[in-house]
């Protein structure tokens, strides 16, 4: 098999409908189901429905007990290392040994309004994953951990997950979600697998390479360990709505200098143009935005940090196009490195989106894309 495909089942929608999502999903034979962990939505998405990501996984892996199951992703400030741990093995049994754990840094949109903590996120991260996987191979015997962030004495989780690792221990996979230095080595240290938000074939590329040095500097076997990769998706053959999706696409760099920076549209000027509206170009990133940021966005102030960036370009690197497009870019990827495909599909999925509303291109990605893209 050359690649798996995994759907991210955004659900800014009443439960039944998403639902509706899922049966979608069960019947077309994709790999696996995904959700998000948020309280709210991030910019520059609008909506901020959100249920519970938890009870979600355990009543869908219920209801399509065939798919696989991970959160895309969660993050290890609201929840202890233990809580956490014990919930995914939660959800592990609840799938029959059939569900991956999506961890990441965090969003300040996600945590700071409500008044969580989120600082030092890398190395909180590191903790948990050292916790979940002390309790989880402790097989219900009491372990000590004394840490940085958490202090555990004589603490005790049961049941085991039914997942085992390759040397027979309980474990659950682990995919860390990311591409700073320290989340890439962190990733390479101790992760199971890897899923960022993809930028580019090319930094992709280059960032599993980094990966690559890491798990073999910690003398880590790179078979035991899955390369996969988070995209947002936009199927069509219109090309006015694909100029509008690029634009849209364009206008979110405004809010992730460091994406400009790497794909070298980035100049020095730019800095000016962020103070004047009392930003901070150098600490804008998913992990810093909150809403009191938002507020400080004008467009009309920030466009030209964006102006040179040509729509031709946006459409190469990032999956927009029609189904032929999109397939030639999914071989791009998995020349890149890309082992595992967690889609998010942009497409709407009301009528006024039709030939390719969302449930179209759902079923165009599963009957005709993905299925070459298998031995």
């Amino acid at each position: 098999m050359r690649a798996k495909f995994g759907i991210q089942l955004f659900y800014s929608h009443s439960y039944d409908f998403v639902r509706k999502k899922l049966r979608t999903v069960g019947k077309e034979g994709w790999d696996s189901a995904w959700l998000p962990d948020h309280l709210r939505g991030i910019p520059p998405m609008t909506i901020d429905d959100f249920l519970c990501v938890w009870p979600m996984l355990g009543s869908f892996a219920e209801m399509e007990p065939n798919l696989v199951y991970g959160v895309a992703v969660t993050e290890p400030h609201r929840l202890h290392p233990a809580s956490l741990a014990q919930t995914a093995t939660t959800i592990d049994h609840i799938s029959n040994g059939k569900f991956i754990l999506g961890i990441g840094a965090g969003e300040a949109m996600n945590l700071k309004c409500y008044g969580i903590e989120y600082s030092y996120a890398v190395s909180k991260m590191r903790e948990h994953l050292e916790i979940y996987n002390k309790f989880w191979e402790s097989e219900g015997k009491p372990i000590d951990y004394d840490g940085r962030f958490y202090h555990i004495k004589n603490a005790v989780l049961s049941p085991s997950p039914i997942q085992r690792s390759k040397d027979g221990k309980p474990h659950i996979p682990i995919w860390v979600a990311g591409n700073g230095p320290k989340t890439k080595q962190l990733t390479g240290e101790l992760a199971d697998g890897w899923i960022p938000f993809l930028l580019s074939p090319k930094l992709y590329k280059e960032d599993l390479e980094d990966i690559k040095k890491a798990m073999t500097n910690s003398n880590r076997d790179q078979k035991d360990f899955t390369a996969g990769a988070f995209c947002q998706i936009y199927m069509n053959d219109d090309e006015k709505k694909i100029k509008q999706r690029i634009i849209a696409q364009k206008m979110r760099l405004i809010l992730v200098p460091q994406a400009l920076k790497s794909y070298g549209y980035w100049k020095d000027e730019y800095c000016e143009l962020y103070e004047k509206v009392g930003l901070n170009p150098e600490r804008l990133s998913l992990l810093e935005w909150d809403s009191e940021d938002l507020k400080k966005i004008r467009i009309d102030k920030l466009f030209p940090v964006i102006k040179d960036v040509p729509d031709e370009f946006i459409r190469q690197e990032g999956l927009i196009g029609d189904a032929e497009e999109l397939t030639k870019k999914i071989e791009t990827l998995i020349q890149s490195g890309v082992e595992y495909f967690v889609l998010e599909i942009l497409n709407g999925s009301s009528s006024k989106n039709a030939p390719f509303t969302y449930f179209e291109v759902s079923k165009i990605l599963a009957e005709k894309v993905i299925p070459q893209f298998k031995d």
